[in-house]
């Protein structure tokens, strides 16, 4: 028999401008960044990578919903606010969500 450990959704509670919200990387959030943008996830964080500061609000889009409702709350939610202040404020948390979703190289040969 196998001993499968399955690891906690990941998620982080923010107050937005009094507005309780999750931000998390599930797949509802990365199907709403991919329909929303068609573009991959894959392609999309490399663009992050290079400083593509448009990909980096697009993925923050997708990964804000609405804390009672669950409800991604996309860029109709953020268009009133500053681009490179709402950039500021959840980098930082997007950053750590993404980390901890990816999976570590164990080997040499698989951290290249």
């Amino acid at each position: 028999m196998e001993i499968i450990n399955l690891a906690n959704k990941k998620e982080v509670e923010v107050n937005i401008n009094g507005k309780e919200c999750i931000v998390s990387l599930t797949l509802k959030n990365i199907t709403h960044f991919q329909d929303t943008n068609k573009i991959g996830l894959q392609e999309g964080l490399e663009k992050m990578q290079k400083g593509d500061l448009e990909m980096i609000l697009k993925l923050i889009y997708s990964m804000v919903s609405d804390k009672n409702t669950g409800r991604v709350l996309g860029a109709k939610f953020f268009k009133d606010y500053d681009e490179m202040g709402i950039i500021q404020s959840l980098s930082p948390v997007i950053t750590e969500l993404i980390n901890k979703e990816m999976p570590e190289a164990k080997s040499e040969t698989e951290k290249k």
